[in-house]
């Protein structure tokens, strides 16, 4: 029994059904990335969009309060939970 010849013959048989889940798989996990980041963004430029419409005063009083960064850190939280839950969706994740 030569182990070498039953492990070739056995990775030739099951690779192009490996091949097939994995390019599948990829598939999948890019089609929801971007459909997940084109909704995003869409929002994020509604968002930069309404906060530009202010009048400049009062833009410039919610600077310095600091309202850019806190939007800043809510969008990243919000990416991150989509992104985290997209993971386990496609099983990536435990």
């Amino acid at each position: 029994m030569n182990i070498p010849l039953l492990l070739g013959t056995f990775f030739a048989g099951s690779a192009g059904a490996i091949a097939k889940r994995v390019l599948a798989a990829l598939g999948i996990g890019v089609l929801t990335f971007t459909a997940v980041t084109t909704a995003f963004n869409q929002i994020v430029s509604i968002a930069q969009s309404h906060f530009n419409n202010i009048a400049v005063d009062i833009l410039q009083i919610i600077n310095l309060a600091g309202a850019g960064e806190a939007l800043g850190m809510i969008s990243g939280a919000m990416l991150f939970k989509i992104g985290f839950t997209t993971m386990k969706r496609l099983g990536v994740l435990p």
